[in-house]
């Protein structure tokens, strides 16, 4: 069955990796813009500068959930990898039966939390080796202060991104890595994450952003989605 018209061109749709379980530990997607299709095949341009396809670790036949939204409905798709087109641009073939979701896998709330965001150069290949990085070094017992500095910020947080107010002007695909501390002894969260929407710039010179985790560990995911329930579960009674 061809799947070619749910994914007409433009259509943005969120590439998540498939590992096999005794190797997966981390969330690891990007994004793509649908630029054409064929009878079995998705054509994605990568919207992280010109060396996007480049910098991100392609193998053929890696396998990828597609994620996206059309006409209301959500859509998840598996895929592999067949090539890179150009230097921003892939090829998936896909595999598998369309599925239709909720579009919604997490609650949200609102909270103040103290966040370190560090604004990435545009590479997606430094911003993915910094996160590694950085998560390496927390693990090693370092403070997570010396790696960033901390401020405490209005947000709304849950298990797959937050909204967080940064400095103007901002751009969609923009990479951020944050550091987040949510409170529940479980040590400081590193996640790599992009800018998918953007707010109007305030009178202080910040922007509202929404900030879609891109790399994260599954473990500090489910930490951050177990607090906002708990945070939604205590407002709801003394309501």
């Amino acid at each position: 069955m061809s799947y070619g018209r749910y994914f007409p061109t433009g259509q943005k749709t969120f590439l998540k990796r498939v590992f096999a379980k005794e190797e997966q530990a981390a969330l690891d997607t990007i994004t793509g813009y649908v630029t054409g299709t064929g009878a079995n095949h998705v054509d994605f341009s990568l919207p992280y500068g010109s060396d996007a396809a480049n910098d991100y670790p392609f193998e053929s036949g890696m396998r990828f959930e597609l994620l996206c939204d059309n006409k209301g409905m959500g859509l998840r798709l598996q895929a592999n990898f067949q090539e890179r087109l150009s230097s921003r641009d892939i090829r998936l073939q896909f595999e598998g039966n369309l599925e239709f979701i909720s579009r919604r896998q997490y609650r949200r709330v609102d909270v103040t939390a103290w966040v370190g965001a560090k604004r990435g150069t545009g590479q997606l290949s430094e911003m993915r080796k910094a996160w590694e990085e950085n998560l390496q070094q927390l693990q090693a017992g370092v403070s997570a202060a010396k790696l960033t500095e901390f401020q405490k910020y209005p947000i709304n947080l849950a298990g797959g991104g937050m909204r967080l107010p940064v400095k103007a002007p901002v751009k969609i695909a923009e990479l951020f890595l944050v550091f987040l501390s949510i409170g529940d002894k479980g040590g400081i969260i590193c996640a790599m994450a992009e800018v998918i929407w953007i707010g109007n710039a305030e009178a202080d010179g910040t922007q509202p952003a929404g900030l879609r985790f891109l790399n994260i560990l599954e473990h500090d995911q489910a930490r951050i989605d177990k607090v906002v329930n708990e945070l939604i579960k205590r407002q709801e009674q003394a309501g």
